[in-house]
């Protein structure tokens, strides 16, 4: 009994669950956030560097097309 009421006493105001299976889910939701802004931080570097690649094309062709021809 004492155990549980300093368990309850050290997690009171912090937002923690005092379970152990609410504890594992709440990791899982940190792991899950992470993994969701780590996959749109990719997208958004694989639209980017897409985005660059054809810029740079159509700049080479703007450069073929008005190059001077001696």
């Amino acid at each position: 009994m004492a155990r549980s009421l300093a368990r309850l006493q050290g997690t009171v105001g912090t937002g923690r669950c005092l379970t152990p299976a609410g504890e594992t889910v709440k990791k899982w939701g940190h792991t899950v956030k992470k993994l969701l802004v780590l996959a749109l931080v990719a997208l958004g570097g694989l639209l980017v560097w897409r985005k660059v690649q054809a810029d740079r094309a159509e700049l080479d062709l703007w450069t073929e097309a008005t190059g001077s021809e001696n």
